[in-house]
């Protein structure tokens, strides 16, 4: 009887879902109090007191409440926290905008390398690094009927989108302003190492004829500007500067009206917005003189960052 009454709980709590998908933590806790209430009541020996086991029931299910993190854990209490070898290491505010800073600086190199056109064999000048006109040209080729156009940056479009996929399936509970080894931010990196060398060796053997390079370094700079805005709150976004420039007009308005909350992030970001623009001026150089092995420099300083996560957490 008792195991048919569970069933049956668990058979209201499916319904709820279907309906009530946000409020289902508070709804199921509050099915699984009650069912465990008219489970306990049935074995109780009718001299104790029932108010007694209510109030011991009703101060679990608050407690239950209270202390739930996840939007609804199984009975047995929910997912154990992960114990890995890798050490906790937690980064300042300063280390993370001069990480920041150097990270901005490789997307503008990357992006300005995609966008100077010199890489591609027909002069083709992609963004790598923001996808905002992207999502335009694309719709602005299916409206025209140029199809070829639409597809070339709908790839662009899902190259970027699967770099901050892939970073988040690595790291997908960060906590901000720490890092790891193993289990964190190393694996992402070496992968955006291996991006852009495969970048680079595609536009190389292809002589620029291939535009996978625009790709792969798509995904390199979506994997880079997932991490660092995750790990930092928001606060480093070191690969699309369409948001940080309205926030640096709008923080600098309100200072110039007296509202200095803001200031702070308006350096931090002013300095992100010059190193993303100092990337992409010493791309042009680098890219006329070393062509496709430019894009190397990009995947040397992936590399740098992986191994750094690494020995931080040993």
């Amino acid at each position: 009887e008792t195991e048919s009454r569970k069933g049956s709980q668990y058979h209201i709590q499916a319904s709820i879902v279907m309906f009530y998908p946000s409020k289902f933590a508070l709804i199921a806790t509050l099915l699984l109090g009650v069912g465990d209430l008219v489970v306990a009541s049935s074995a109780v020996p009718r001299k104790a007191s029932p108010s007694r086991a209510l109030t011991r029931q009703t101060h679990k299910l608050k407690s239950s409440i209270k202390h739930s993190d996840a939007p609804f854990a199984p009975r047995g209490g929910g997912p154990k926290a992960s114990t890995t070898s890798s050490k906790v290491v937690s980064i300042g505010t300063k280390t993370a905008v001069l990480c920041g800073c150097a990270l901005a600086f490789n997307s503008g190199f990357v992006n300005g390398a995609c966008l100077s056109g010199i890489l591609s064999s027909d002069g083709t000048k992609q963004a790598a690094a923001a996808v905002t006109g992207a999502w335009t040209n694309s719709a602005l080729g299916v409206a025209s009927g140029n199809y070829g156009q639409a597809k070339f940056n709908a790839k662009c479009l899902g190259s970027y989108f699967s770099g901050s996929l892939v970073a988040s399936l690595i790291n997908p509970n960060p906590v901000p302003f720490e890092v790891g080894g193993a289990d964190k931010i190393s694996p992402a990196f070496l992968i955006g190492s291996l991006l852009m060398y495969a970048s680079s060796s595609v536009a190389k053997k292809s002589g620029g004829s291939d535009k996978s390079f625009i790709y792969l370094a798509a995904v390199a700079c979506g994997i880079q500007n997932s991490i660092t805005s995750v790990l930092t709150q928001n606060l480093v976004r070191s690969a699309h500067f369409s948001g940080i420039t309205s926030d640096i007009g709008t923080f600098l308005g309100q200072i110039l009206r007296g509202n200095k909350q803001n200031a702070e992030k308006l350096r931090v970001f002013t300095l992100l917005a010059a190193s993303f623009w100092i990337g992409g001026l010493v791309s042009f150089s680098a890219t006329t003189m070393y062509a496709s092995s430019s894009l190397l420099f990009s995947s040397a300083l992936f590399l740098a960052f992986s191994i750094a996560g690494l020995v931080a957490a040993c």
